[in-house]
């Protein structure tokens, strides 16, 4: 069986560029607030202290918390029991649909801004001169194998964009098939439908899948259809989507997955495919290998996946490789116990595990192989 799997998190996309870590990010996107937006946002964290210049998912965490806190104090004074509270002690309705609709609009002009940021770091001559080396491993692994599996847990598009140069959009499927064109516009779209798809792609496609667990720069909810779309990378750059979202009020809305709670947003369309997917995979043993490739094992929902994977097979230290790039002895150190903590086995994940080279020396492993189906079953 020769089914690899790759996870990718935020460190593939850093070997690319230092634009794509997360404090640089969450810098650039707080320094290009206005005043007013700063204070606003500020205030939300608890003040200057509690403002992070480090992730902007925890900013964005403290928005949402905001936010789902007003919902709820609307839901309640709009019922009975709120409009006899109202009565009962003269207050009058701080009609707070008006609130909802104000800082929804915020939320969303700050996940615009950050996408906008991310987009157009992606440059493939970068591709080629910093991971040329990662890239030859990556489609020669996937060109050998019987079936395999990507997932990805960044918002931009490097690992597509190298999918799209090498394999070619007749060599994997992203569940998206063409779909006539956004309306009053242009632009080309592509509907996210894994069952209609099925039927579109060939089987060739089919034999390599791409998956964005928490999104991509490219997803969006179409309001108007209710349904999830795909656009082309050049397209949302060139007809400058992000910034028509916010000030002409496109009926679009970035599919991602970004702030707190993410285990409870896992389950919501269309990450839940994703999701399902990975699940599947990793409960039955269908990867043989495993490559994880900077990701930082701060997902509990993704963690739970690995340990399942891992239970799934007949021996996973032959099966699983750990990337990172890490330099200084102490930090590798630090990593693997925080790996082991998080993941824990017994035995422990045993160094030859884990590769500290960098993505460029990612390397081939012997593998394995699932478990019998009585054994899984007594798993379950």
């Amino acid at each position: 069986m020769n089914k690899p799997l790759f996870l990718f998190g935020n460190g593939l996309s850093i070997a690319l560029s230092p634009d794509f870590a997360l404090r640089n990010i969450t810098t650039k996107f707080i320094e290009d607030l206005e005043y007013e937006e700063k204070r606003f946002l500020t205030q939300l964290c608890h003040g200057g202290d509690g403002l992070s210049f480090d992730d902007f998912e925890a900013n964005f965490t403290a928005l949402e918390s905001a936010f789902e806190s007003l919902k709820k104090y609307s839901t309640f004074i709009d019922s009975p029991v709120g409009q006899t509270m109202l009565k009962n002690y003269e207050l009058p309705n701080p009609e707070l649909s008006r609130h909802i609709e104000i800082i929804d609009k915020i939320y969303r002009k700050y996940i615009v801004r950050v996408l906008r940021i991310i987009h157009g770091n992606v440059r493939l001559e970068a591709i080629e001169r910093k991971l040329s080396d990662f890239s030859r491993f990556f489609i020669e692994t996937l060109n050998e194998s019987e079936k395999g599996f990507v997932f990805t847990l960044n918002y931009d598009l490097l690992v597509e964009t190298i999918l799209l140069e090498k394999l070619g959009t007749l060599h994997f499927t992203d569940f998206c098939f063409p779909s006539h064109i956004l309306k009053d516009t242009d632009i080309p779209k592509f509907d996210f439908n894994p069952r209609r798809s099925e039927e579109f792609y060939t089987e060739t496609q089919r034999k390599i899948e791409l998956h964005h667990l928490h999104g991509s720069l490219s997803l969006f909810y179409d309001f108007i259809r209710n349904r999830v779309i795909k656009l082309k990378s050049q397209d949302i750059g060139y007809e400058e989507i992000y910034q028509k979202i916010y000030a002409e009020n496109l009926p679009l809305l970035p599919a991602i997955i970004t702030g707190g709670g993410k285990s409870n947003k896992i389950v919501q369309h269309p990450f839940e495919y994703y999701y399902r997917a990975l699940k599947d995979i990793c409960d039955f043993g269908q990867a043989s290998k495993l490559f994880i490739v900077g990701y930082s094992f701060r997902d509990d929902h993704i963690n739970d996946l690995i340990k399942r994977w891992m239970s799934s097979v007949k021996d996973y230290t032959k099966g699983l490789l750990i990337v990172d790039y890490k330099q200084e002895p102490s930090a590798q150190e630090e990593f693997k116990k925080f790996v082991r903590t998080q993941i824990r086995k017994r035995p422990p994940i045993p160094d030859y595990c884990f590769e500290f080279g960098g993505v460029n020396n990612i390397h081939d492993i012997e593998g394995t192989e699932s478990k019998d189906i009585e054994q899984l079953l007594r798993n379950e």
